[in-house]
């Protein structure tokens, strides 16, 4: 509405403005505000009063988001007056944003004149506002509590509980309070894991640790030490009572091991990354230690042909795993010879047994007086017997990479009823030890590992053991390498209802045998995962199409440095040794 008078517009605004205030005697605000609305509308010389007017009753009425609209339209109309940074900072305050508030006053007073009436107001409130904000964050910061002041010590070691040792190292820098919290009580160093260490650590930092812990340490992880060779590790197994696990990640420790593992009360799981000699497995093979988990990864430092013998000694009853890695050798012609026999005497009551990269020359190896071996790895080893025996309680046989040499089978052994991984991975096992092992018409077998082997093809699989569905708890099935496995072979796995990884590199299998597989086998519900490295003509619609089945397919290109990575897993054995807190308690990594 507009009208060609400004005498016209501001009678009539007025006349507006007065039925509005009686309106607002009588407590009528709606009313009031339609009125005052009617009058902006004609954009009278009185423009800023009704706005300013509209906006304290929006404030009044609560109706703050439209209060602070008419106080910006005032701020724009007239950037000097005082008037819309005033009642734009009053509503801003109402809406608990102070900030913007205490802004907007400053932009108010940079615009004012100075001969402005209403100036000294707003640097006035500008002062209490800011005054106010000082106190509210004086108040909000005396409220902000050390966590390691107020929480209880329960609370707080549950919480620190979760994190790494080498964080719970760092926060003692922190501050005063978090140093003596941290350092006085006995829990929090419990654990020492050094595995993340980057720089060398001192004798007298280990001690501290060790001293912190009141010498209730339970669990250790060393790495980087300044030097093992000296009383360090003896000092820690005979002082620490309760110490249980221990793992050495690298150096070179000899007689100091040995002379640990004769005082030690409480070690039950060691697992050695560093390299140690063969004189030191021998001893630490003590009859009167705890010891039940061990691991020797890096053993024989020499270059020389040696042969580990055990001699007679009483047996180690408490011992229930052992594993054996020899180290690498630059000469390929020198051999590892283990007096097996010895170390089997040592060890009644063992469960699982994994030795690698060994010679081990034997008329007759019989492990049947183990009555407890359920799993035993023999990897990228010459085993030169004319008999070998094993026990009916064998559930994993892991023999990938090994040769055997005058392996006769036919005479003693038994069956394995109770055999459910076998690996046999680039062995030269003869098919007639794999079915006398495993009984064609009866068996529990949940992986099977047949691939690159020398002597078993997927024929032999194929009429022994699918044909008579014998196979059905099979979970896990590598062919790899074997080049006469195509699509036609692919279709007796159909049957298989529990299938859910296999393996198809290097055979002649294309896209087209696995689509019918996941799309029309018995074990499309079951299977995850399909290993196709160097198999020609896999699409990328094959690969979508089993992703949205739930399918993994995995392919790399042939030859490259993954490729050989991937050959080393798919080869590997079932048992992979695991991490401290897996292996500490007892758990397994099947791949």
């Amino acid at each position: 509405m507009r009208f060609e008078s400004s005498n016209v517009q501001l009678e009539a605004a007025e006349k507006l403005q007065a039925e509005a205030t009686a309106a607002i005697r009588k407590g009528n605000y709606n009313v009031a505000i339609e009125k005052l609305s009617e009058a902006i509308d004609m954009q009278p010389p009185i423009l800023m009063g009704l706005l300013d007017t509209r906006a304290a009753l929006y404030d009044k009425t609560e109706k703050l988001k439209l209060a602070l609209k008419d106080a910006k339209t005032m701020m724009g109309h007239e950037k000097a007056n005082p008037k819309g940074y005033l009642r734009a900072g009053k509503v801003l305050h109402r809406l608990d944003k102070a900030d913007l508030a205490i802004e907007i006053y400053k932009l108010g007073i940079k615009h004012a004149e100075p001969s402005d009436p209403q100036l000294p107001r707003l640097k006035e409130i500008l002062e209490k506002a800011q005054e106010k904000q000082n106190r509210v964050m004086k108040a909000a910061a005396k409220k902000v509590y050390d966590p390691m002041e107020v929480l209880p010590l329960e609370l707080l070691e549950m919480v620190l509980g979760h994190l790494h040792f080498q964080n719970i190292v760092a926060m003692q820098r922190v501050s005063k309070t978090w140093q003596r919290v941290i350092s006085s009580s006995a829990r929090f160093w419990t654990t020492l894991d050094f595995s993340r260490a980057r720089k060398p650590i001192s004798k007298t930092a280990l001690k501290s640790c060790i001293s912190k812990s009141k010498y209730t340490l339970t669990k250790a992880v060393l790495n980087r030490i300044h030097n093992y060779n000296d009383t360090t590790l003896i000092d820690m197994v005979s002082i620490c009572k309760d110490l249980e696990y221990m793992r050495i990640m690298d150096g070179l420790v000899g007689s100091s091991l040995t002379r640990a593992m004769q005082l030690t009360r409480s070690l039950k799981t060691l697992v050695l990354h560093c390299q140690i000699p063969f004189t030191t497995l021998e001893g630490m093979l003590n009859p009167e230690a705890p010891l039940e988990h061990l691991e020797c990864l890096n053993l024989g430092q020499t270059k020389r042909s040696q042969e580990l013998s055990f001699g007679k000694k009483e047996p180690c009853t408490s011992l229930k795993r052992l594993l054996v890695n020899f180290a690498d050798l630059e000469a390929a012609s020198v051999k590892r010879m283990v007096h097996l026999g010895s170390l089997l005497e040592l060890l009644p009551n063992i469960q699982e047994l994994q030795l690698n990269k060994v010679q081990i020359n034997l008329e007759i190896l019989d492990f049947t007086p183990l009555e407890n071996l359920e799993t035993f790895v023999c990897r990228n080893s010459n085993l030169a017997a004319v008999d070998i025996r094993y026990p009916p309680s064998l559930k994993v046989l892991d023999v990938a990479g090994t040769k055997f040499i005058g392996h006769n089978t036919t005479e003693n052994q038994e069956t394995l009823p109770s055999l459910k991984m076998l690996n046999v991975t680039r062995s030269n096992l003869p098919k007639e030890a794999l079915l006398e092992l495993v009984p064609p018409y009866e068996n529990q077998l949940t992986h099977l590992r047949i691939g690159w082997a020398n002597n078993i093809r997927f024929e032999d699989v194929l009429e022994n053991y699918l044909r008579s569905k014998s196979l059905d708890g099979l979970e896990e099935l590598s062919v790899e390498g074997d080049y006469e496995y195509n699509n036609r072979s692919v279709r007796e796995l159909y049957s298989l209802p529990s299938l859910k990884k296999l393996n198809l590199s290097s055979t002649s299998v294309n896209g087209s045998g696995v689509y019918q597989l996941i799309s029309t086998g018995e074990c499309r519900g079951s299977i995850k995962e399909v290993i196709m490295n160097g198999v020609d003509r896999v699409s990328a619609d094959l690969v979508k199409f089993a992703s949205d089945k739930g399918v993994r397919i995995v392919q790399v290109p042939e030859g490259g440095r993954e490729w050989q990575l991937m050959q080393g897993e798919n080869s590997g054995p079932f048992l992979r040794p695991s991490g401290p807190e897996e292996r500490f308690a007892g758990g397994r990594a099947w791949f």
